[in-house]
């Protein structure tokens, strides 16, 4: 019998788009990719070290693992191996630690399936890394197909630990991100999604530049793509000529998702974000003037060493100003390395813990009134494969949660619904047509 790989995968977009390209990896090299753990020869974790709970949580993996099948090949690979991975190596059972750079190339470094005596290690300091490789990805898991264009960040925010990581800005050569876009169009994928660290970026690191504006010119050339959804981008990324190519372009998705990181100037300045509240207000109000009704999603952080109960609330008081249709909150995480983790005035656990409460009430409540706002409208929406209760879901353009009673007919397809009842997190209504 063929052997046999399950994969764990933590963390971001880019890092599940690149566990979908370690299982297409394994597969030819003739595995079997399987979805329990205690029936594979080889496990590998794509892990994550964004806050200290989610090292926290691969570490409870790894041990979980080799509890439940001691005899498989433990490989440790990603953002966490990259930057402890003496740590990762001190769990009995790991076999194998491989950094960013071996991530891509894990065939190079695991010879066989087998236990070994001592873990190995290879990471390669994220310093040298000056270029990034695309994935040959045949088949995602839903239908929404996920793109990298590009890998590590070369800001330097006093926070985060992803340079650290990752690396430096790198992006993948036009031509490669046009060949994978082509070869997933012809998989029969209707959506794409552009994912990388800071895809803003884009063609910055190449000589002469590339934009992300004309990125996106070019793969709408490609025959067949029907949609293209952006990942994460900065205030300063959304330019006028990007803002152009998605007015312009229906199949451009009208949806935003903007890191905010704190409402408060003085949070901002401690943070190393290169924007004031008036420069990320000022640019929503130019999205809204160029591109009318669009989906917002922001990011923010409680707790910054510092953030005072009146800068929490400016934080509180600037967000409610915003046309948000969904927030994620995360509470502020001491990561080692970063300046942050030097500054006075920590704050408690509970205070961040609380205050990361009512942001995520703020949230909640801004999602309800944005979702409220398409009742009575139809919108166009590509739905996924699962059967959740006798309901299906996908997303409109502005990212808005849509579910219609599941028929199976309408996996991958557009349709078009008539919103009729707003739900917790997404909104229900009634199929009206299909395209």
């Amino acid at each position: 019998m063929m052997p046999a790989v399950y994969l764990k995968t933590f963390g971001c977009k880019l890092n599940q788009t690149e566990s979908e390209s370690i299982a297409q990896d394994f597969r030819e090299e003739g595995y079997r990719v399987v979805s329990e753990m205690k029936h594979a020869d080889v496990v590998v974790i794509n892990s994550c070290t964004v806050t200290h709970r989610t090292d926290a949580k691969c570490r409870r993996s790894i041990r979980h693992v080799i509890q439940v099948n001691p005899d498989a090949t433990v490989i440790i690979v990603g953002c966490y191996a990259q930057v402890d991975s003496e740590t990762i190596a001190k769990i009995p059972g790991v076999d194998y630690v491989l950094g960013t750079y071996q991530k891509s190339r894990l065939f190079d470094y695991f010879p066989r399936i087998g236990k070994l005596s001592h873990p190995q290690i290879t990471v390669t300091p994220v310093k040298q890394l000056r270029k990034t490789r695309g994935h040959r990805i045949e088949h995602f898991d839903q239908t929404r197909a996920f793109l990298k264009i590009q890998d590590g960040c070369s800001d330097c925010c006093s926070y985060c630990i992803v340079p650290f990581a990752r690396g430096p800005s790198r992006s993948v050569p036009l031509e490669e991100v046009i060949e994978q876009a082509e070869r997933l169009v012809a998989n029969g994928y209707r959506e794409i999604v552009l994912t990388g660290v800071h895809i803003g970026r884009y063609g910055q690191d190449f000589s002469p530049c590339l934009s992300l504006s004309r990125l996106l010119v070019r793969l709408l050339n490609v025959q067949g793509i029907q949609r293209i959804r952006l990942t994460s981008l900065d205030p300063g990324d959304i330019t006028d000529e990007l803002l152009e190519v998605v007015s312009r372009e229906e199949r451009c998705c009208r949806h935003f998702h903007i890191p905010l990181q704190s409402g408060s100037d003085t949070i901002l300045s401690a943070m190393r974000r290169k924007y004031t509240t008036s420069m990320f207000q000022k640019k929503i109000e130019k999205i809204q003037a160029v591109i009318g009704h669009f989906g917002l999603g922001m990011d923010v952080i409680v707790g910054f060493p510092g953030e005072t109960e009146r800068l929490f609330n400016e934080t509180v008081r600037f967000i409610d100003t915003l046309p948000l249709s969904y927030l994620h909150v995360f509470p502020f995480s001491v990561r080692e390395g970063t300046d942050a983790a030097h500054l006075p005035d920590h704050s408690s656990p509970f205070i961040r813990a609380e205050r990361a409460r009512q942001l995520r009430d703020l949230g909640q409540r801004k999602r309800i009134q944005f979702m409220k706002k398409w009742v009575g409208q139809s919108v166009n929406v590509l739905f996924e494969t699962r059967n959740q209760m006798g309901w299906m879901g996908g997303f409109s353009s502005e990212y808005l949660r849509v579910e219609i009673p599941y028929q199976e007919k309408l996996i991958n397809q557009w349709v078009s619904v008539k919103i009729q009842d707003v739900m917790h997190s997404s909104v229900r209504g009634k199929a009206v047509g299909i395209n």
